[in-house]
């Protein structure tokens, strides 16, 4: 039996709990992907405010900033490049075979990894609002959604598309 990341190293939440704040609407996750999508959040481009900036760790907005350039850009070198600096292994014990990880930026590799792998991750985005940017979970049947919330950003997006139609600008 192969145990997810947090089963593995389960002082990761923990190891976050002080820089990322779980349960921020809109578009909050199932399970461990709610804490990368609040990983993400830290970098509030809609406030301009960076809650990672001065207290937490660099390897922690590494993390971060990597991460963002793969959902949001598409990038994988960043995320790339981190992951090959930290080790994960399999360990196989009397319960059966269990990742480990050598430090905590390893544990939410794993973490994404994980995500990856179950189809979860690709779920998370990034708001269409070129002023927002906020990440969301998209949880539509079809994975259409392209607001982090349709009373907040959708409208507003909505109401800029409807005006340029109407003098007569692209959309």
């Amino acid at each position: 039996m192969v145990t997810t990341m947090l089963d593995a190293v389960p002082d990761v939440k923990e190891w976050l709990s002080p820089w990322v704040q779980t349960g921020a609407e809109p578009g909050i996750a199932p399970d461990g992907l709610e804490h990368l999508r609040a990983l993400l959040n830290t970098d509030n481009r809609f406030a301009g405010l960076d809650t990672l900036k001065t207290t937490a760790p660099s390897a922690l907005r590494t993390l971060r900033d990597a991460l963002r350039a793969f959902i949001v850009e598409g990038n994988p070198a960043p995320l790339d490049a981190l992951a090959a600096g930290h080790r994960l292994s399999v360990r196989v014990g009397a319960s059966g075979p269990v990742l480990a990880a050598d430090d905590e930026t390893a544990a939410l590799l794993a973490m994404v990894f994980d995500e990856y792998r179950a189809g979860r991750l690709q779920r998370l985005k990034a708001c269409a609002n070129p002023d927002c940017q906020w990440v969301y979970f998209d949880g539509s049947r079809n994975r259409s959604g392209r607001w982090c919330s349709m009373n907040e950003c959708g409208d507003v997006m909505k109401a800029r598309s409807y005006r340029r139609r109407a003098r007569g600008e692209d959309a």
